[in-house]
């Protein structure tokens, strides 16, 4: 990161840290193919390498024994966050994604992606999975650089309805299995060529479905059955996983192919599926807290990387982060482009992975979790547990500050936590909100040093600060979508409510619809880009059980028109609404008060009137 190098000094200093080594390279070698596994939900401890030993996960084992492992590799809470890290090599922040649903997973259109960068150094690039990066024109996978791409429906595992470059695309059986199809049938159509294969599973992810075959190996161990169809789920990734290394083998592609596997963050507290004697029986390593939340539990991942015949399997115990594989894969493809022009977060491993690990260097990971999820025992709920759906800024510009947050760094030894969320009793932070732990003696966060360790937390602190600052000044930090009008009428476009760019104090937005329009002036107001200038038909998609009409105006710079939302109905269309090509604002204003008001309101789309 930029523009803190004074802090570093200081925090350098007080750990009495050595510089970052360059480190030997190494003979050069061709550049491998590319397949990047990713998981979903998967817990460090979910794995028989890391001391599971009741699930069963053989062909991942192998893989590890075969790789570069890394100790302290952290991603972060929750998935969508993750994948904005890893498609671009930056903090999710910087990103324009801040949490998952709500308008808040939508990777900013000015980001340059991990597969755009590998096009252009020449490979295909093929994805198959879950995306979760941006569901309406423009954030789709196949134009983020992607030549092909099924975006699968979350979650249905069994049965699927996705899209297939675009085109609706029902599967039939277990998605595991199916996406694991899709990537072998790719790797063999382009095995003469270089590609870059990325396949993020939905396992194991709620809800928990697995094949009974799978499933009840495990209950007659004499575990839950909940906990029993999720090891289940596993299970089966690991099955197909192994069908995919297989299929590597026979192609004769093993030696050409760097194989990657991590998690997109630590495991579901599941409240109402699994008990906390399921969770004891799962965090083998007694690993404090759950995905969503930046304790260790919630933001350490395995990472397995296999290059067989060039990476000597070895462990690695320098920290490293999600940001760190692009620009190591960006590296090892051999592209031209200049990092300095990305602004990139990550570092290149490529030096660790050759075995280049003496120096563990200066490497600092900025930790932050939504302030509305960390995980509580309420149950998930569409309209969130705090808030946590709300556009950070309200219509009169207000927004959350620093002592509202929940952040953290992380350094080669010691970590720093801020306002980090519930705990068992066994550790509570100081009278400001911190815990400082030192990391790699206490990985169960059982002792906050803050009391102890002045020099340090200040040092710690400070550089937190520096982070926050730079972070939330970034120009796209927290931004919500931007819409795409198009006129080519095989397109949908759709701009969803749940997504504003900005929302007034009374309304509730919630993960897939917004709602709370109960005062005259509540308002919500979008960002539109409009393709194609013209006369558009915008159909609104909601519900409402009153037995009253709620008036709305539609605000555009060239007029006003009112909206009519029925009781009991779920659709309504105006017609002959004028845009001009280019950005422009697009604000639904409530007209009456509505204490009572259950209006819900999910779509807008777009259809251009022909003349």
């Amino acid at each position: 990161m930029k523009g803190f190098g004074n802090i570093l000094m200081l925090f350098s200093f007080l750990l009495m840290l050595s510089g970052c080594s360059d480190g030997g390279k190494g003979p050069s070698v061709s550049r491998p193919n590319i397949v990047l596994i990713v998981a979903d939900d998967l817990g460090y401890d979910d794995l028989g390498c890391h001391g599971n030993t009741i699930l069963q996960t053989p062909n991942l084992d192998r893989l590890a024994g075969e790789s570069v492992q890394f100790s302290q590799f952290y991603v972060t809470p929750v998935c969508a966050t993750t994948r904005a890290s890893l498609l671009t090599g930056r903090h999710f922040i910087r990103t324009g994604v801040s949490h998952v649903h709500g308008g808040k997973d939508f990777l900013h259109l000015e980001e340059i992606t991990l597969a755009e960068v590998l096009k252009e150094a020449g490979y295909v690039t093929g994805m198959w999975g879950k995306w979760h990066s941006g569901k309406t024109p423009g954030y789709f996978p196949w134009e983020r650089g992607f030549d092909e791409a099924y975006m699968a429906g979350l979650y249905d595992h069994f049965n699927n309805r996705g899209l297939f470059n675009g085109k609706a695309k029902e599967t039939s059986g277990w998605m595991t299995g199916l996406l694991t199809d899709f990537a072998i049938d790719f790797i063999s159509r382009h095995r003469d060529s270089s590609f870059f294969a990325y396949i993020p599973y939905l396992a194991c992810h709620a809800p928990l479905e697995a094949p009974e075959a799978f499933v009840g190996k495990y209950i007659s161990k004499g575990i839950s059955e909940n906990l029993a169809t999720l090891y289940g789920m596993v299970d089966q990734m690991d099955h197909h996983i192994g069908r995919l290394l297989a299929a590597l083998e026979e192609m004769g592609l093993s030696e050409k192919t760097l194989v990657l596997f991590l998690s997109d963050n630590g495991p579901a507290i599941l409240n109402g599926r699994l008990t906390d004697m399921d969770r004891r029986i799962r965090y083998v390593n007694g690993l404090r807290g759950h995905k969503g939340n930046i304790w260790e539990n919630g933001i350490k991942s395995p990472l397995f990387v296999r290059w067989k015949g060039h990476y000597t399997p070895r462990m690695v115990n320098n920290l490293t982060d999600v940001t760190d594989l692009f620009p190591t894969l960006s590296e090892l493809a051999g592209n031209q482009t200049d990092p300095d022009s990305l602004e990139l977060d990550g570092r290149s491993m490529a030096d660790y992975l050759l075995g280049d690990t003496a120096t563990p260097g200066d490497k600092v990971t900025c930790l932050y979790a939504n302030p509305g999820w960390p995980p509580t025992d309420r149950p998930w709920t569409p309209e969130g547990v705090r808030d946590e759906y709300r556009p950070w800024k309200y219509s009169d510009g207000d927004q959350l500050g620093y002592h509202q947050q929940i952040m953290g760094i992380r350094e080669q030894r010691y970590k720093l936590l801020f306002n980090p969320g519930p705990t068992d009793g066994t550790i509570n932070p100081d009278d400001s909100g911190y815990v400082l732990v030192d990391i790699l003696r206490d990985p169960g966060e059982q002792v906050n040093l803050a009391a102890d360790s002045a020099d340090l937390l200040a040092g710690m602190k400070q550089l937190l600060r520096q982070w926050h600052t730079d972070l939330f000044d970034d120009p796209h930090a927290f931004e919500m979508p931007l819409f795409r009008i198009d006129a080519d009428p095989t397109i949908l476009s759709t701009v969803l409510a749940y997504a504003p760019r900005r929302i007034s104090r009374g309304v509730k937005n919630a993960s897939n619809y917004i709602h709370h329009f109960h005062c005259a002036e509540d308002s919500a107001v979008y960002q539109l880009d409009v393709i194609e200038g013209g006369i558009y038909t915008i159909e609104f998609r909601y519900r409402m059980q009153d037995t009253e009409t709620q008036p709305f105006d539609l605000v555009i710079p060239q007029g006003v028109y009112r909206l009519e939302f029925k009781a009991g109905g779920n659709r309504i269309s105006v017609e002959d609404v004028p845009f001009h090509e280019g950005l422009t604002i697009f604000t639904l204003k409530n007209v009456t008060d509505r204490p009572g008001s259950d209006l819900r309101l999910f779509q807008m789309i777009f259809h251009q009137m022909k003349s």
